[in-house]
């Protein structure tokens, strides 16, 4: 999937100066435009594809909350404010995320983390086959090096592990900072099902389910909770 086209629209030019260091440091992003006012980034956003705004409360003349106010069908959009007291107020107008100048990085990359999260791929979902990811479909992660896309076609299972989860594919394994509940939400709940409550897997890679345990098509054996034994039975039974 191409990165998300993402414009900042912030009267400060130091404000600036940080978000394109971020942007640019983080590949599942692309910057497309740099705006000083609300006017020249509404004039440009009738024009062209924006996926991500990263957006100033706090400018002159139309403010960041007029803008949005003014748009019918915004991008996402991640506020940017150097008072915390605003913060909260775009949640009002279903922004994804807020950042308090000055930005630190951590908090950057967990905006765009959620970000992810909430981004739906142009590319119609129903566009797949009954029960199987479009090929374009993808989980986020974030590791120790920053963010990446898995695609979820290749996921075979996921592990709680602490304060940590394991996503692992059918040729690797990657350690996210996440908790398992925040990585089933990103997940289609029809191509993936928890099956114990340290245990995510993709219903496409299961071989049989015996007694308290699925055998996965790779010959890993994993637990199925007493909880959760129904609904995979259920599963099975309507798709058998």
């Amino acid at each position: 999937m191409e990165s998300l086209r993402c414009i900042v629209v912030d009267d400060e030019e130091g404000a600036h100066l940080v978000l394109d260091h971020y942007i640019k440091g983080t590949s599942s992003l692309v910057l497309i435009g740099n705006f000083y006012n609300a006017v020249n980034a509404m004039d440009f956003m009738f024009k062209n594809q924006v996926d991500l705004l990263f957006l100033d409360i706090n400018m002159p003349g139309i403010s960041g909350l007029d803008m949005l106010e003014a748009m019918s069908n915004p991008p996402l959009v991640v506020l940017t404010t150097a008072y915390t007291q605003y913060a909260l107020t775009g949640y009002k107008y279903q922004v994804v995320d807020y950042l308090v100048k000055p930005f630190e990085l951590a908090k950057f990359m967990a905006a765009i983390d959620h970000v992810f999260a909430r981004y739906q791929p142009r590319v119609a979902r129903n566009s797949a086959p009954p029960g199987q990811p479009t090929p374009d479909s993808f989980l986020v992660l974030k590791i120790d090096t920053g963010i990446v896309k898995v695609r979820t076609a290749g996921i075979t299972h996921i592990q709680s592990y602490g304060n940590y989860v394991k996503v692992f594919t059918d040729d690797k394994m990657y350690l996210s900072a996440s908790t398992t509940s925040e990585i089933e939400q990103q997940l289609d709940k029809r191509l993936f099902r928890r099956i114990h409550r340290s245990y995510i897997v993709a219903l496409s890679k299961i071989r049989s389910l015996e007694g308290a345990q699925v055998n996965l098509e790779n010959g890993l054996v994993l637990p199925v909770g007493k909880t959760y034994k129904r609904e995979i039975l259920e599963h099975f039974t309507r798709n058998s």
